[in-house]
């Protein structure tokens, strides 16, 4: 049975000059946004061990009938620990983790405002560089890599953040990865996934994951913005 919820939003288009400034960009203005998870399997374009790991169901971002962004993901997210809090959650997620998978069927825009070209990518968690070169620029240091299928051929594909973002930036024009801002849910009430408004100008889905930490089954439940943007 598909579920369906209706956000209504307006776009806001935000200049970006610095390279710390993130945002995503979405539909025009007034659009009708919806939330639909309908049983579906992963893309084709995906590595078959990927494709294995995923659920086989998608969550669907719509604008009017048209798909925005659909999401594939993991059927059992490992942990490096059991999260010790909601606010804490994304810190039990290693590094270049494998997330799921997207498609994008039109171009689109990613919280650096730089272009997410029409395609099908993996998501891996990404941690923003503790370098001073970001420093402000987002209030939460979790995002999610794109990559794009044809570069991401299986599981442990990357080990550590300098290979994620070559991978993650081989279709665009900047040596910096493309990205979905992540952050914390407030609350793992009520039924999940739904659309959230996490922040001022932030709208997001907030997810409920099955993982494993250990021998321990247990959830992870955080935040995938799809629409925000970074601070000055």
């Amino acid at each position: 049975m598909n579920i369906i919820r209706t956000f209504a939003f307006a776009l806001v288009t935000v200049p970006v000059t610095a390279l710390s400034f993130w945002w995503t960009a979405l539909p025009a203005a007034g659009a009708q946004l919806t939330l639909r998870v309908t049983d579906q399997p992963p893309p084709k374009e995906l590595d078959g061990a990927v494709a294995k790991s995923l659920q086989n169901k998608s969550v669907q971002l719509l604008a009017g009938d048209k798909p925005v962004f659909e999401f594939w993901f993991v059927s059992e997210l490992p942990l490096t620990q059991k999260p010790a809090s909601l606010a804490k959650a994304l810190d039990a997620v290693k590094q270049t983790t494998l997330l799921g998978a997207v498609a994008v069927p039109a171009a689109q825009r990613d919280y650096r405002d730089d272009e997410i070209a029409a395609g099908v990518y993996t998501m891996r968690l990404a941690l923003q560089p503790n370098d001073g070169n970001h420093l402000g620029s987002s209030e939460f240091g979790w995002f999610a890599a794109l990559v794009p299928a044809k570069v991401d051929t299986k599981l442990d594909a990357f080990t550590d953040y300098k290979a994620l973002v070559k991978a993650s930036s081989k279709q665009t024009s900047t040596d910096h990865p493309v990205i979905l801002s992540l952050r914390p849910a407030a609350s793992a009430d009520g039924d999940l996934p739904k659309l959230q408004e996490p922040a001022p100008e932030h709208k997001s889905v907030r997810l409920k994951l099955p993982a494993k930490a250990g021998t321990e089954s247990t959830e992870l439940v955080f935040e995938l913005v799809y629409e925000g943007k970074g601070h000055k």
